[in-house]
C-alpha cells in the first residue's frame, strides 16, 4: 500500500483553484460539445440512452451504448460520468483499466475490475494540455456498478462520500449531489516518467445522445 501511494502522489497543489476551476469548466463544457459521437474512440463509448433518478440523497443511473462495453480490459482506460451542478469539484464515475491501481476492488493494478470513483478535476498542463487532470479521487468504490452486454447500472450513489485520496492516502469528502447535468463517456490517459504514474487526463469527453432525469415519484 505504501508503494502505491508513493506512486501515486504526484500533483501538486493547485495555485489558483477558482481560476482554474472556472477556466476548466468552460473547456469541459466546450469539449462535450465538440466531440463527435460516432468518433473512432470505439461504439461502446456512444452512449445511445440514459436514465438517472436522482433522489435527495442518492442517485440511480442506467446508460445503453451502441456497443459491447468490455470488461476483460479489452477496451483500455474509459468510463461514463454523471456530471451535476458540483461542476469540476464532483463527477460520478465508473471506470474500468488496468496498469494502475486506483480502487479497493482491484486485486492488482492489472485487474480491469469494473468500479466507482468520485472525482475531481484540475489542470495539470505540463502533462495533459488542455484536457483535464484527475486532481482528487477515492480510493473507494461508491455505490454499486453493474454491467452487461451494451448496458451499465449505477446504483445508490450517494449525493456525498468520505474516503480515502487515491492520490494522497489522505481523506477525502467529494459531493457531487444529485442534480444532474449530463452523463458522458470518457477516455483516461496515464502519463509515466520513470516507471512512475506522474498524471491521468480525462480525454474525448462524449455526452449521451439522450439523457432523461425521472423524478422520485
Amino acid at each position: 500500500m505504501d508503494k502505491f501511494l508513493n506512486d501515486k502522489n504526484i500533483f501538486e497543489t493547485m495555485k489558483s483553484k477558482t481560476l482554474v476551476v472556472a477556466t476548466l469548466a468552460a473547456a469541459f463544457v466546450a469539449s462535450v460539445l465538440a466531440v463527435p459521437l460516432a468518433d473512432a474512440v470505439g461504439s461502446f463509448l456512444a452512449i445511445r440512452t440514459a436514465i438517472v433518478q436522482p433522489e435527495t440523497n442518492e442517485l440511480q443511473a442506467k446508460l445503453v451504448t451502441h456497443g459491447l462495453i468490455p470488461k476483460d480490459g479489452s477496451g483500455g482506460a474509459f468510463g461514463y460520468g454523471i456530471l451535476t451542478s458540483a461542476g469540476l469539484d464532483g463527477i460520478m464515475v465508473a471506470t474500468t483499466h488496468g496498469g494502475v491501481l486506483d480502487s479497493a476492488l482491484q486485486t492488482g493494478a492489472s485487474d480491469p475490475v469494473w468500479h466507482n470513483h468520485f472525482v475531481q478535476l484540475g489542470s495539470d498542463s505540463t502533462n495533459c494540455g488542455s484536457n483535464p487532470a484527475v486532481t482528487d479521487i477515492t480510493f473507494e468504490s461508491p455505490g454499486k456498478v453493474k454491467v452487461q452486454g451494451n448496458n451499465i447500472q449505477l446504483d445508490d450513489m450517494p449525493a456525498t462520500f468520505t474516503g480515502t485520496n487515491a492520490l494522497t492516502g489522505l481523506p477525502t469528502t467529494i459531493s457531487p449531489g444529485t442534480s444532474v447535468g449530463n452523463v458522458v463517456s470518457f477516455q483516461l490517459a496515464p502519463v509515466f516518467a520513470g516507471g512512475n504514474l506522474v498524471a491521468v487526463c480525462v480525454t474525448n469527453i462524449t455526452p449521451a445522445e439522450k439523457l432523461t432525469i425521472q423524478s422520485e415519484d
